[in-house]
Order: structure tokens, then C-alpha cells, then sequence
């Protein structure tokens, strides 16, 4: 495994879709006893596909493939999925809170002001979607 990989995981080949593959990944064992495994997408169910456009040419399905994700983009996840809500959740708190607003009222508006941001995150959604690339390489059994 590389230095700069964060994540690996081991895949099924299902079906090749134009420049990208569908994986299916199954759950090992070794998520029971990871600590990030409620943050972690990959351990939320027993399998999960994925689309993954950087693979290896010489993939057919059914091959079992290494899936990873570099440290870097994996910090990137971590930032815009937890971090910039959670600072926009507590300035906003705070700043209505201070400004004289009621509590009830001050977390109101702190839960509404995480709605713009996650609708642009939906409309960015396909550009996320090219910054964050999987890759997977054949793997043998």
C-alpha cells in the first residue's frame, strides 16, 4: 500500500459503464473493529457499489480489484462534509445568539443556515464528483 494511500478496499467488477466501472464492495471483517466505522461510508452496510472512473485497462468483471483513495482527497471529504457545517452551525449559533435572538430561535436559524450550504453542494455535485476519484487496480486473490 502507498504512503499517500488513506483508504483501500476490495472489490467485485459488476458492469462497465462507458469510461467508468461499477464496484461492488463487500464489508470485511476488519470494520467491526475500526474506530471510523460510523463515519466511514464504506461500513455503513453489508455491500455498497461505486462508480469509479481510474482503473486498470485490463479489468473484466468479476475481477477482484483494490479500491483507493488518496490522504489527500479523503481530508478534502472531511472538510466540506464536517468541518465548514460544523463552523457555519456554531457562527451562526453564536451570532444570533449574541445579537439578542431567543435560544430556541438562535438554533433555528443555525439548522437553516446549513440548507444553502448543502444545496450548493448539491449543485457542485458533478465537479465534487471529479475532484474525488477513486481508483482501482486488479488484485490478486
Amino acid at each position: 500500500m502507498e504512503a499517500s494511500v488513506c483508504i483501500q478496499q476490495k472489490g467485485t467488477v459488476e458492469e462497465f459503464t462507458g469510461h467508468n466501472i461499477r464496484v461492488k464492495i463487500h464489508r470485511e471483517a476488519s470494520c467491526g473493529h475500526c474506530g471510523a466505522k460510523g463515519l466511514c461510508y464504506i461500513g455503513e452496510g453489508t455491500e455498497r457499489i461505486v462508480e469509479i472512473g481510474d482503473f486498470s485497462p485490463d479489468l473484466k468483471t468479476g475481477d477482484t480489484v483494490g479500491i483507493s483513495i488518496t490522504r489527500g482527497m479523503g481530508n478534502k471529504a472531511v472538510v466540506l462534509g464536517y468541518m465548514v457545517p460544523f463552523i457555519i452551525l456554531l457562527s451562526t449559533l453564536i451570532i444570533s445568539n449574541y445579537s439578542g435572538a431567543r435560544e430556541w430561535l438562535s438554533g433555528l436559524l443555525a439548522l437553516i443556515s446549513l440548507v444553502p450550504y448543502y444545496i450548493l453542494l448539491y449543485l457542485f455535485r458533478n465537479r465534487l464528483r471529479k475532484t474525488f476519484r477513486l481508483s482501482a487496480r486488479k488484485k490478486e486473490n
